[in-house]
């Protein structure tokens, strides 16, 4: 006890105490409130599967990702009758300079009048929401219809795919119970999310637990401010409302008047942690009117306002109507070769381990079934089997799986893989899935298509590991006339630049491209290696696309990716699907940008079609970039083909002035001039396309160069008026 009689190790204790509350505190608070939240669930967050949000609200802070999404219909609904299909005759696109019509994007059209669009059926039912029966109006959605067009064209999904399995609710009749039940969701959700139950909330009831002093509770929240940050939004209005002393608890009423508070930090957790939870029990006005959409308030968005009514940041189907949820859990049950059932993809950790909830992992490198093939974890090579760790009895469940897994950038193990792939299919080792990492990491330039090409006919996953350094995906073509069963595409690098492309003949038998895991986040410090599945918003074709100088290979690829598979996501690129992503794909999001940096024969977008043949109503495709194949200072183009360019597939400023159009060369900056191969005067269609190589393309903006043929003075004079710098050139001397 003497310890205690002298000042000085009165403080000395005090102190070591006081911080091991704060440093207690504090771990907890960082690990609770993220508790409510692993991390495949944050992965899943995704700004472009958002809930229906109030217009009143702040939903830049809303981390919800849903929409307004509907319910599985237990009833068989009518099925619409068949709409018999005709012959769809697209004009020829043989050449780049031939004498044929060219073609008109606005004709080819089929010859019909009405398009191939499924009518919803609409039924009144009893429904659960929040485990509230209610009666409801719902819409079933018929399943998509497929063209016999691109059934023969060989670019429709050979396992069709249904983008919204559920059906949507129309229309609600709110009952008190619903209410009720809609207030105690929003107070108390569910897995930590609820206004007086998330993690937030409690943590803040243990800080204050732990120690009444306000600057300790303070120091531990100003340590995780962006905990904070993200949920102070919550209670803020009716903390800045002199009405919030009426929800005070009697303990609170009594203290609130006298209180004395530092910072503003301190006020607020000190204002929560006396909320009295019993004052909240009536919703606001758009709540209920959302409610009446079958529309509820999420836990996780839950607000209180100024009058004390509870509304929300953003509005959420009940689970069973949740179009995201509903595809997300069906892809991973279904789609996925090692399936497990849940509505999350899998975190960084396990894509790049390989590794699947439900599922057992095993090296097998080294039994003796395996050894004759001379491989090694040296090699950087690995086989692995998994098995299901409750065996799954249904039709074509697959149990086991043997896993190849090799690592391009070990130089030994790169130059054992072709043979190993021939081994393994000349003793007909049935292989479930091949992973291949670092891919390009070492070579930018490292050769994948025999590879590739080795592959078995059949694959039931194969999985790719691409170098941010070696976006060049041309290898992946190989592909084409494999059948695929699962495919993902991922980086360790920056997922979302826009040189990732890929091209779609490439992907004609594959039946799903995972859209699932992991894409980025924001909680990963810049320059840290995350495994993280690729965004591709350019689309790319090889020169054997372009064999005989026949667009046909091309203008299918660009249907399959713009209309024919453009309801999955992997098609739509960075921003999503439309409100009725498998019957109006014209509302879909898709890639808008073009990469002919392969084929040295095409120009510009001459040729080809970016509206939807079979179905007119659909919204013609806009593109953002294009990129053409070049190897010297200047661009040689025709005056035949400027006037027939087609630059009006651009999109505009207009349409979205942060995104301005791009014309690039594969040459880069080395393109500095235009050559008009030709000596005729340009048409006024010829002199608008010109003008978009040079407001496109920076490079030649700065330099406004031409060279026309020597011969080519009328030419040279039209140009000169028109304000570019002309020279004289033969192709190999240039005359000033």
């Amino acid at each position: 006890m003497n310890l205690f009689r002298k000042k000085k190790n009165r403080v000395i204790i005090l102190s070591l105490a006081t911080g091991a509350v704060i440093s207690a505190s504090t771990g907890a608070f960082v690990y609770s409130s993220n508790s409510d939240s692993n991390l495949s669930k944050l992965l899943f967050n995704n700004s472009r599967d958002a809930e229906l949000a109030s217009n009143k609200n702040n939903i830049s802070k809303s981390t919800d990702s849903i929409k307004d999404n509907n319910v599985i219909e237990n009833t068989k609904p009518i099925a619409p009758k068949p709409v018999e299909e005709k012959v769809i005759n697209v004009p020829d696109t043989t050449t780049e300079n031939s004498s044929a019509p060219e073609v008109n994007r606005n004709t080819v059209t089929p010859e019909r009048s009405e398009p191939l669009i499924a009518k919803p059926n609409v039924v009144t039912k009893q429904i659960s929401i929040h485990g509230v029966i209610v009666n409801a109006t719902i819409e079933v959605v018929p399943d998509r219809h497929i063209s016999d067009y691109d059934k023969n064209k060989g670019i429709s999904n050979i396992n069709p795919y249904q983008n919204i399995i559920v059906s949507k609710v129309l229309n609600v009749e709110v009952t008190k119970e619903l209410i009720d039940k809609s207030v105690s969701n929003a107070l108390d959700g569910k897995d930590g999310t609820g206004l007086f139950a998330g993690t937030f909330f409690k943590t803040l009831e243990n800080i204050f637990k732990s120690s009444s002093d306000l600057a300790t509770a303070e120091e531990v929240v100003k340590q995780n401010m962006s905990v904070y940050r993200d949920n102070i939004h919550r209670y803020e209005k009716l903390l800045n409302s002199p009405n919030v002393i009426n929800f005070l608890t009697e303990e609170g009423k009594q203290k609130y008047p006298t209180m004395k508070f530092d910072s503003p930090i301190q006020r607020n957790i000190w204002l929560i942690n006396h909320l009295d939870k019993t004052k909240f029990t009536k919703l606001a006005k758009d709540a209920e009117a959302f409610l009446s959409q079958g529309l509820a308030i999420s836990g996780r968005s839950a607000i209180i306002n100024e009058d004390g009514t509870l509304s929300s940041l953003a509005f959420a189907p009940d689970d069973q109507f949740n179009t995201v949820t509903s595809r997300v859990s069906r892809d991973n049950r279904e789609r996925r070769v090692f399936g497990y059932d849940s509505p999350y993809g899998r975190s960084p950790d396990s894509v790049w381990e390989g590794s699947y909830q439900g599922w057992n992992k095993e090296d097998v490198t080294d039994k003796p079934e395996y050894s004759r093939y001379n491989v090694s974890s040296a090699d950087g090579i690995k086989l692995t089997k998994l098995t299901r760790e409750k065996t799954d009895n249904s039709p074509g469940a697959l149990n086991e799986g043997l896993v190849v897994e090799i690592d391009a950038s070990n130089v030994s193990g790169y130059g054992k893989t072709l043979d190993l792939i021939n081994k393994l299919k000349n003793d007909k080792v049935q292989v479930t899935s091949y992973r291949i990492k670092n891919m390009g990491s070492n070579d930018p330039s490292q050769a994948f298509k025999k590879i590739l090409s080795a592959l078995p006919d059949k694959i039931p996953q194969l999985e790719l590991f691409f170098s941010a350094e070696a976006t060049n995906n041309s290898s992946l073509i190989a592909l084409e006339n494999k059948h695929i069963k699962e495919l993902s595409l991922y980086t360790l690098g920056n997922s979302l630049l826009h040189k990732w492309s890929f091209n779609p003949l490439a992907l004609r038998k594959t039946e799903w491209i995972n859209t699932v895991d992991y894409n980025v986040s924001r909680d990963f410090l810049p320059n840290t290696a995350i495994p993280t599945r690729i965004t591709f918003d350019t689309i790319a074709f090889d020169k054997e696309d372009f064999k005989d100088k026949s667009f046909d290979r091309i203008n299918d690829g660009l249907r399959m990716v713009y209309f024919a598979r453009n309801n999955e996501p992997f098609f739509q690129a960075g921003l999503g699907p439309g409100l009725n992503p498998d019957h109006n794909e014209g509302n879909n999001s898709y890639p808008v940008g073009i990469d002919f940096s392969r084929i040295e024969g095409i120009k510009s977008l001459r040729n080809l079609v970016f509206n939807d043949v079979v179905n007119p109503n659909n919204t013609p495709r806009k593109i953002r970039r294009l990129t053409l194949f070049n190897n010297k200072p200047s661009f040689e183009i025709s005056s035949d083909e400027l006037t027939h360019a087609s630059f009006e597939h651009f999109a505009t400023d207009a349409m979205d002035r942060f995104s301005k159009p791009k014309i690039m060369f594969s040459n880069g900056d080395v393109t500095v001039s235009i050559r008009i191969s030709d000596s005729n005067t340009l048409d006024s269609k010829a002199i608008w396309n010109l003008s978009k190589f040079f407001e496109y393309n920076e490079k030649l903006k700065s330099t406004k160069s031409i060279k026309v043929p020597e011969n080519a003075s009328a030419l040279k004079e039209q140009l000169t008026k028109l304000g570019y710098r002309v020279e004289s050139s033969d192709g190999n001397i240039t005359y000033t």
